[in-house]
């Protein structure tokens, strides 16, 4: 067959499935909710509107009318709530709205062979499994490495304005520190992106990202069936990246029998193995998403806590300032009021990651008491939706007001703790699959912030354009900052 003829036959698939499958949703879906138009999610991709503004334009009145909506994205139409009370009877309901992440919903896509099987995608006993060997390390650690990174990071940024250097990139640089604090605190190896600019490894996980991440095979996962030379590389290169990964746990951790010491996440995943609780592939997968998640979530994090420290610069980044001059010890910066009010509030206003669509029905449902959902139809949050939503917030909901967390660190504790629990805050999730990285993700925040705020003083680049991401992951697209150094510490 000739490649024009083989061309023709992938068009006219493409079309064929447009036309039955992604226009309009399947007669079985709530007809008692709206439905999206299906080209809103491809808009980012042709014009340049960025996620919170897709929101307000095309989804927030439906969502916040119903607390529910149809919305087509990954190959298939899903439900898409927002509504505190429907998220509180997802998260409850473990076994009727069942995790079911890209290993079962696209499993021959890129970003499925990327992740894998994994504690934050699986459902029942192998999610207990994962959860047993993964949990005590990611909830007791040490925080040493993290107070070392801060401080060679804020080395890094003070060499560039040294250098004559007028603006910092910052998507770049923070990945280095997240990939060295994730792998050191929960996998027992140092990354060592922030000691080395060039480094192999960080060098193809960048690569691999661009390829995974590309906004149209991510709407189009399908087309990762297709012997397209480049996804065919791309598949080549996850294979590639995620055997040096594992490499580098095994030759530090296996080969010399230091996981038997060491009470890393990934020591207690090796147990699991050795045990025969888990299989070697499971291992993997688990290594693997302990330093995807691990490293992007705390970035997106990071990233949008210094974009509102600049943007707000005269108010809270010299209040924080004054707050963490005087704390020498790491731990005590969870008592804080004004650093957590702060960080609390960053994460209700920008989630790092938006949306998240990774549970199915295991049977005929009713979310709510009138939205009757078929079996095995992929259901979702919107968490942007669910923190910006006035029924939750009040008139201030699209207003960044940390003061809103109260005054002392009991009361904020206390509301941060309540807003979880009326799900009014999902960034998080809920449940019993509530994240097990929280608290090692806001000691990261706490201890690099704290270490930033005494070293340096930074405000938003006047030729930096503050637009968000298009999909996605939640954070400012392409972060400027100009930096000077505190000289009054």
């Amino acid at each position: 067959m000739g490649i024009f003829k083989i061309l023709g036959l992938i068009l006219f698939l493409i079309i064929s499935y447009i036309a039955f499958v992604v226009v309009v949703p399947p007669l079985n879906l709530p007809k008692n909710i709206p439905t999206i138009p299906f080209y809103v999610i491809f808009l980012p991709v042709i014009f340049p509107i960025d996620q919170t503004e897709l929101y307000d334009l095309y989804i927030r009145e439906s969502m916040e009318k119903y607390g529910a909506v149809k919305i087509f994205f990954g190959s298939r139409w899903n439900i898409l709530v927002s509504r505190s009370e429907y998220l509180s009877q997802i998260f409850k309901d473990e076994d009727t709205f069942a995790k079911s992440g890209n290993q079962k919903k696209i499993p021959y896509s890129a970003i499925a062979a990327y992740t894998g099987d994994n504690v934050i995608s699986a459902h029942g006993k192998v999610w207990r499994d994962y959860r047993n060997a993964i949990t005590k390390g990611l909830q007791h650690f040490d925080d040493a490495p993290i107070s070392k990174n801060a401080k060679l990071f804020c080395n890094k940024i003070k060499e560039r304005v040294q250098n004559g250097q007028v603006s910092v990139h910052m998507g770049p640089l923070s990945q280095r520190l997240a990939l060295d604090n994730i792998s050191q605190v929960a996998l027992g190896f140092d990354f060592a992106t922030l000691k080395h600019e060039k480094n192999a490894l960080h060098e193809l996980l960048i690569h691999i990202k661009k390829q995974i991440f590309h906004p149209f095979f991510l709407t189009f996962p399908f087309l990762d069936l297709l012997p397209i030379p480049s996804r065919r590389k791309t598949f080549r290169d996850i294979a590639r990246f995620r055997g040096l990964l594992v490499k580098r746990v095994q030759d530090q951790l296996i080969n010399n029998y230091k996981f038997e010491q060491t009470t890393f996440a990934a020591s207690d995943l090796i147990r699991a193995h050795n045990k025969g609780t888990i299989d070697y592939k499971q291992l993997s997968d688990n290594i693997v998403i302990i330093l995807v998640a691990g490293h992007e979530n705390p970035q997106l994090l990071f990233n949008t806590s210094l974009y509102l420290l600049a943007k707000y610069s005269s108010k809270w980044q010299e209040r924080l300032r004054q707050e963490v001059k005087n704390v020498t010890d790491p731990k005590a910066l969870a008592d804080l009021p004004l650093l957590n009010a702060f960080l609390f509030e960053t994460v209700r206003m920008y989630p790092p990651l938006n949306t998240i669509i990774n549970r199915c029905t295991t049977k005929v449902c009713k979310l709510g008491m009138d939205i009757v959902i078929p079996k095995n139809v992929y259901v979702g949050y919107n968490n942007f939706g669910t923190s910006h939503d006035a029924k939750n917030w009040g008139p201030t909901a699209n207003d960044f007001e940390p003061d809103r967390w109260g005054s002392d660190i009991e009361t904020i504790r206390k509301n941060w703790r309540l807003a979880k629990n009326r799900c009014v805050v999902t960034a998080f999730h809920g449940g019993r699959r509530a994240c097990l990285g929280e608290k090692l993700a806001l000691t990261e925040m706490r201890i690099t912030l704290a270490e930033m705020l005494n070293q340096l003083k930074w405000s938003l680049d006047p030729e930096w354009e503050e637009k968000f991401t298009p999909a996605g992951p939640l954070c400012p697209l392409n972060l400027m900052l100009r930096f000077k150094e505190n000289v009054a510490k």
